[in-house]
């Protein structure tokens, strides 16, 4: 379970990087208009990666304190 949360923290991570540089790079050739999509994607990913970070960090805490508890 601990590897599918980090792949997903890494996705939204990796998503987010890319929808910066395109929304940058949009912004460059066309303005605003196009571009505020991207940037838009890049902060819902950006939601998304705290809230599997902050999910993964929990149960990284609940299986230690399982390990813990059956010593």
């Amino acid at each position: 379970m601990l590897r599918v949360l980090k792949v997903l923290e890494m996705a939204w991570l990796l998503i987010g990087i890319f929808s910066l540089i395109m929304g940058a790079y949009e912004y460059n050739q066309h303005g605003l208009e196009i571009s505020k999509w991207f940037f838009g994607g890049a902060l819902v990913s950006g939601i998304f990666y705290g809230f599997r970070r902050r999910q993964r960090s929990k149960f990284q805490e609940n299986e230690k304190a399982q390990n813990n508890d059956k010593q």
